[in-house]
């Protein structure tokens, strides 16, 4: 999708209000009042829909029991499962924030929606919450028929931090004989990259969004990571893995008014030189996390139309 770098009305709009609402960046306020800050995304979403079956239940994670909700719309037979890991910098968002989309996009994708809710940073850094999505998936794959969901057919979503949590867990995933398989990921505006002293255009021409700074960025990643040397951990930053060839199909949503575009683009251009099939699509116009803000941004309805077209596009391949 070619854009003209200016953003979408319903972004325009949207800024708008932010600025006469004085809504601050969240690395003015800190970790607890922008935990609270986010928890209010639902006012910008539109009503929760009804699924089938919407369950709370428990699993094995890296470090104790970690909980997941279960969105399930047609009990009645095994679905592609989806674990879906939140966005938020690593240290903000949660399954409840994450709510009413998962509710609309297991409905219209016709998939076993498993929304995990790891363990977050700064309370938990670097690997923590990275072991808890792979032990998620391996427990929730393990137990799959018990979820009504198909084993064989399991696809990992994330969007932002949740994005580099779902890249990361398919390389961890892909490096092990005995686990379990995915046909697919689907990353969303993911962080791939440390953003300090970051080479990509996008981080320069999109320094102050609109709706994600470089400086917001700088200060998630800061909370994440552990040590110096994790920048250049593959399990931390995606981009920085040697070899992808063994990583599964992949799609990568971008925003274009995003700091974070280019380096989604350029790990795209990875995946294809390693002959990994590859989707890249760009909402011109768009900004950072708009996937959660249907109420406000049309084009949140587009791509929820758009992710559930291939995940109907998986079940009907098996």
């Amino acid at each position: 999708m070619t854009g003209t770098g200016e953003p979408h009305p319903d972004v325009a709009r949207l800024v708008e209000q932010f600025r006469a609402a004085g809504v601050p960046s969240y690395d003015q306020i800190g970790v607890l009042k922008a935990r609270a800050i986010l928890e209010n995304v639902t006012r910008s979403q539109l009503p929760a829909i009804t699924v089938a079956a919407v369950r709370d239940i428990l699993i094995p994670g890296s470090a104790g029991l970690l909980p997941v909700r279960i969105y399930d719309p047609d009990p009645s037979r095994p679905l592609p499962l989806v674990v879906y890991f939140h966005g938020g910098g690593w240290a903000l968002g949660s399954v409840r924030a994450a709510d009413r989309p998962c509710r609309r996009l297991a409905v219209a994708g016709n998939c076993v929606i498993a929304s995990v809710e790891y363990r977050r940073a700064p309370e938990t850094r670097f690997p923590g919450p990275l072991e808890d999505c792979v032990a998620a998936v391996e427990s929730l794959v393990a137990r799959a028929a018990d979820l009504g969901a198909d084993p064989d057919t399991v696809v990992l979503l994330g969007d932002s931090a949740g994005g580099n949590l779902a890249a990361a867990t398919s390389g961890d995933l892909a490096g092990r004989a005995d686990g379990p398989r995915l046909v697919g990921q689907i990353l969303l505006y993911p962080c791939l990259a440390p953003a300090r002293n970051s080479p990509f255009a996008s981080y320069c021409d999109r320094a102050n969004g609109p709706l994600m700074s470089r400086r917001e960025l700088e200060w998630f990643w800061d909370l994440y990571l552990a040590t110096d040397a994790d920048q250049t951990d593959p399990r931390a930053a995606p981009l920085a893995a040697e070899d992808l060839s063994s990583l599964p199909p992949t799609t990568i949503i971008l925003a274009e008014l995003d700091p974070l575009r280019d380096e989604g683009l350029a790990y795209a251009e990875r995946l294809r030189a390693a002959a990994v099939p590859v989707t890249t699509i760009v909402y011109a116009g768009a900004a950072h996390g708009f996937w959660w803000l249907d109420a406000e941004l049309s084009q949140a309805a587009e791509l929820t139309d758009t992710l559930a077209g291939m995940l109907r596009a998986i079940g009907q391949r098996v």
